[in-house]
């Protein structure tokens, strides 16, 4: 089975998994999203040239923890609802940025690094090794999906509002 088949298969089952017996939903209460309210979302990623990611999440409505646009676009939804949201290069993870790149010795890296492995420098910075030789790697610190729109599928699973 390929692996845009299981996910799919995946999709399916936690889908079917969120319905109870005679189409009631997992989510008793249909609460809309406010600032305040802790919401559980399914979500899928999809950038050009890149593999989707799909995952569920939790956050809190007006803590800044997810992308702006995406927590701007959701306020308001109910438990069930669905929306597809389009983002920019801006609103996404910011244009690619060349100078975002580093050079460090061979020697200065973990045994076992290969391209394309991730790290993190001593300020917990998290980089990608795009270039490896005999003596020394190229590490880029950009944002794996930096310089690419976005187009993020949500559906909303469950909202507790704020007392």
């Amino acid at each position: 089975m390929r692996r845009s088949q299981k996910i799919r298969v995946t999709i399916s089952i936690l889908l079917l998994c969120m319905a109870l017996p005679g189409g009631q939903s997992l989510a008793v209460e249909h609460s809309q999203i406010v600032e305040g309210s802790k919401v559980t979302f399914l979500y899928q990623i999809t950038a050009p040239g890149s593999p989707s990611v799909i995952a569920t999440d939790e956050f809190v409505q007006g803590q800044h923890k997810i992308l702006p646009a995406v927590e701007r676009e959701i306020a308001g939804m109910k438990p069930g609802e669905e929306k597809r949201v389009d983002l920019t290069v801006e609103e996404s993870f910011g244009p690619y940025d060349d100078r975002k790149h580093g050079r460090v010795l061979r020697s200065e890296l973990p045994p076992g690094v290969k391209k394309g492995s991730i790290l993190k420098d001593s300020d917990g910075n998290v980089a990608i090794v795009t270039e490896l030789s005999s003596r020394a790697a190229v590490l880029d610190f950009n944002h794996p999906l930096a310089g690419k729109p976005l187009i993020v599928q949500i559906k909303i699973l469950k909202v507790e509002n704020p007392s």
